[in-house]
């Protein structure tokens, strides 16, 4: 076979074994791929290495014994890069938001063969757009919230500590008026998170300037119990039937 060039790797797939009409003889029909199958970009634009790495390493991932083999080759990524400050070093890699709920459903087989491979903490996240509030729109059309600053920081966080979840939020603001956000995560997941959170904070700041402060709490805090709503109608009716007996 030719020599691959470092941007592109051919993958071979077995397809099916078909018999020669004459013969006994079988043949194997073989689909080609490239790393460019596995990145959304457009045609103009070229990928980076680190982007063509983690395309490969996806390739790998689908030829290894997973549960889900179907999903992980419907996965694709936008882009990749790397964040590093001192000690701390992440590797945040994008996709689609329709595929992201693939990533979501398979996310404890993929983070980790990701992480074992780069050697670093490994963040995913949703391509997210965020539309202004002075942009002109037709009519009467409204913005939704879904595409709002506010919204897609929020769904940033949810993503890169998913399969957390986060009991509560709380913001803290200086006497210099800088604000810090604390998140409170449960005490049971201390384990699983907590040296990858200060890699996080690192990513998350980057992609928003906002800085996270991580505490973990016993039991579900910030969640008050809500009392059932009293319903006004059957409460006129059981004082009516009450003065009719009387």
């Amino acid at each position: 076979m030719e020599s691959v060039t470092n941007q592109h790797r051919i993958c071979r797939e077995i397809v099916s074994h078909k018999t020669r009409p004459k013969g006994n003889k079988h043949f194997i029909v073989i689909r080609m791929y490239s790393n460019r199958d596995k990145i959304v970009k457009k045609a103009n634009e070229q990928t980076t290495e680190i982007e063509d790495e983690v395309a490969k390493a996806f390739f790998e991932l689908e030829n290894k014994k997973v549960d889900s083999p179907e999903d992980i080759k419907k996965v694709k990524l936008c882009s990749a890069r790397y964040y590093s400050e001192g000690d701390k070093k992440v590797l945040h890699v994008t996709v689609p938001y329709p595929l992201f709920a693939l990533v979501r459903k398979n996310y404890l087989t993929i983070v980790p063969y990701l992480e074992n491979k780069f050697k670093c903490t490994v963040a995913l996240t949703a391509r997210r757009t965020i539309l202004s509030k002075y942009e002109k729109r037709k009519g009467s059309e409204k913005r939704p919230y879904s595409r709002t600053l506010t919204s897609v920081h929020n769904s940033y966080l949810e993503d890169i500590i998913y399969p957390y979840e986060i009991l509560g939020r709380r913001i803290r603001v200086k006497v210099d008026g800088t604000q810090i956000f604390k998140i409170h995560l449960k005490e049971e997941d201390r384990k699983g998170i907590e040296g990858r959170l200060e890699a996080l904070a690192l990513l998350y700041k980057t992609m928003t300037n906002r800085i996270l402060s991580f505490e973990f709490v016993k039991g579900v805090e910030g969640e008050k119990k809500k009392k059932p709503k009293k319903d006004s109608r059957k409460e006129g009716k059981k004082k009516t039937k009450e003065e009719k007996k009387e």
